[in-house]
């Protein structure tokens, strides 16, 4: 976990079952980003996760900040484009640019070039907020 980033739990019937940290999004104020998003195994497929997370998105929005979520996740992706407090950004593969910053400033890591997202599909959302009773339809116009 990032140090600077601010660390939520989930507790259901007394039990930890989720957890997630929250980081600044870099360069552009306002703005957070899910740093990392973890529902143990035995809770997932039943809603857990989506409440969970929706949940922190209100906080984080009542903070004053934006909220986005990007994730390659298979089962997390329709939930979140049926829920009304998310909305898809963007979908695709993305072309990480981190391969280019590190030849250009010598700091090749194999590491880091494992880690691009380039082979996979990813999804972006952003925590809408706000849409409560009714206000789904408002917002949408």
């Amino acid at each position: 976990m990032h140090t600077a980033s601010w660390q939520y739990v989930g507790i259901w019937e007394g039990r930890l079952v989720a957890h997630t940290g929250i980081i600044h999004l870099p360069m552009h104020k306002g703005k957070k980003r899910v740093h990392r998003f973890v529902v143990l195994p035995d809770y997932q497929g039943i809603g857990i996760g989506t409440a969970f997370i929706t949940a922190i998105g209100k906080i984080i929005e009542q903070e004053g900040f934006e909220l986005n979520l990007t994730t390659t996740t298979p089962a997390l992706v329709p939930a979140l484009t049926k829920s009304p407090y998310w909305i898809l950004a963007r979908y695709g593969r993305v072309k990480s640019s981190m391969a280019n910053f590190q030849k250009k400033y010598g700091l090749e890591s194999k590491h880091l070039t494992n880690s691009e997202s380039k082979s996979r599909i990813t999804y972006s959302f952003w925590y809408r907020g706000g849409v409560e009773d009714g206000q789904t339809e408002e917002r949408d116009r």
